[in-house]
């Protein structure tokens, strides 16, 4: 792609700024300023960084709204809302009061050591940076014409530069610029679309059926699957680390229903630009590359450079939160308890953590280069065995040992066995169960046993 030199400036003069920002205000800091800023994130940056680390999966909105038109909305926003809600109104102020560090944390002080530990594995697939490192990859192999693979490490190693010294701090406040950005850089090109082109109820009345469609063609089925893979938001650690870095936990909940206001506005305007581009694209345009294509198309010297400026910090806000979750993941609950956190420094051992994870990550982006995949990999694999254990303790409802310690190793197996081994086709699963389905119902089986045996437990007793 060539770039005007104007706006190749301004997406140098981003990541430059985003390098400063990240690097200067940094300093060395305890453990716990170093993964939570010693809980003191206020309700303007809680908000502004959970709504900007939401987003990193941008060219699958772009493929999705281009391809299905509004049922993006249904599919991609609406169960999200939904769970985020319900997290604002059940949850929030229960996990910010437990005063812990990390989900896997939950489980370990309820369960022991073990159940912390599994809990990180499944942790860790939820908040690999890899799909976001393929995706920073894909972009910037797209605006600077790099090769894919150079430009996969060249994107990992400078997101993982300006969080390395300073951690949340330098996360939250490169997010505020992120923040700006994504929704500057969309409202740009819609302001330029309706004056250039159409209004919106013009390019309504242009649309066919199936992009007017709030299920866009698929089932009542398929979108049903989408709602429970929402229920990702109930353990996204990304998220619960918000959480619990914030003053208080009414900043919590109060910042949760704002952050689901910005998430409505920002997906309002991701899926008219992708109805837009359906109507002004050629036939044969990628749909993963529409909003790209459009935006190079129909924006103005240096207004192409501010949206794509706004593209990439869509997707380095998502990479630099992952990143940093998962170094905690390794850092302070895999290595708990373990010589090396008795010899070394938790922040030290979390910034080894991110330069494992970062590396694994390029190989898994060059390995599986999918964004799709490595999504729905990790989502179905480590969501039956976090679910419950976790919702469970928050509401102070502990199981045995026992039964979780198997929630956290059965469910995630039998989804793992079920995703490599139950394809009928390329699309579809045995008896038409995705993966997902499966680990749900172990864990269902597990706690049911569990609690069926202490109520017997408790008649014989009587």
């Amino acid at each position: 792609m060539n770039i005007n030199l104007l706006d190749l400036t301004i997406m140098l003069g981003y990541l430059l700024l985003i390098l400063l920002v990240g690097l200067l205000k940094s300093k060395r800091a305890n453990s716990l300023d170093y993964m939570l800023m010693g809980r003191r994130l206020s309700l303007p940056a809680f908000v502004m960084t959970l709504v900007s680390t939401w987003y990193g999966g941008i060219l699958g909105v772009s493929e999705f709204s281009t391809s299905y038109g509004v049922s993006n909305w249904v599919i991609f926003g609406l169960p999200y809302y939904v769970f985020g809600i319900g997290f604002a109104l059940l949850i929030a102020k229960k996990a910010r009061i437990m005063g812990v560090t990390s989900l896997p944390e939950i489980i370990r002080n309820d369960y022991g050591v073990s159940a912390g530990r599994l809990a990180s594995i499944w942790v860790l697939l939820l908040a690999n940076p890899a799909p976001y490192i393929l995706t920073l990859g894909f972009l910037l192999s797209y605006f600077f014409g790099l090769s894919l693979p150079l430009a996969i490490v060249v994107g990992a190693l400078f997101s993982l530069l300006y969080i390395y010294r300073g951690g949340f701090k330098s996360v939250v406040d490169t997010d505020k610029i992120q923040f700006g950005l994504m929704f500057l850089g969309f409202l740009v090109l819609l302001a330029v679309l309706m004056t250039k082109y159409m209004n919106p109820i013009e390019l309504w009345s242009q649309l066919p059926d199936s992009h007017r469609s709030l299920s866009g063609g698929h089932s009542f089925g398929y979108i049903l699957v989408w709602f429970f893979i929402a229920s990702w938001t109930l353990v996204d650690p990304g998220f619960h680390q918000r959480v619990y870095a914030t003053t208080t936990p009414n900043v919590a909940r109060k910042g949760i229903l704002m952050a689901v206001l910005f998430w409505f506005i920002f997906d309002c305007m991701t899926t008219l630009t992708g109805l837009y581009a359906f109507l002004l694209l050629p036939d044969n345009t990628i749909p993963a590359q529409a909003f790209l294509e459009i935006g190079s198309q129909i924006l103005p010297v240096g207004l192409q450079g501010l949206f794509f400026a706004g593209i990439l910090a869509t997707v380095m806000s998502t990479l630099d939160s992952n990143t940093l979750v998962s170094g905690i993941m390794i850092g302070n609950d895999l290595l708990v308890d373990t010589r090396l956190a008795r010899t070394k420094s938790k922040s030290s051992l979390i910034r080894s953590g991110m330069l494992l994870v970062v590396t694994l990550g390029v190989i898994i982006a060059l390995v599986l280069p999918s964004v799709v995949d490595l999504w729905y990999t990790f989502g179905t694999i480590a969501l039956p065995a976090l679910l419950a254990p976790t919702l469970l303790s928050i509401f102070n409802r502990p199981l045995v040992r026992k039964a979780v310690i198997l929630n956290l190793s059965l469910p995630p197996l039998v989804s793992l066995f079920w995703y490599a081994f139950a394809k009928v086709d390329e699309w579809s699963y045995l008896y038409g169960l995705e993966p997902f389905y499966p680990g749900v119902i172990m864990s269902l089986l597990i706690f049911s046993y569990f609690q069926l045996s202490k109520k017997e437990t408790v008649q014989n007793g009587n």
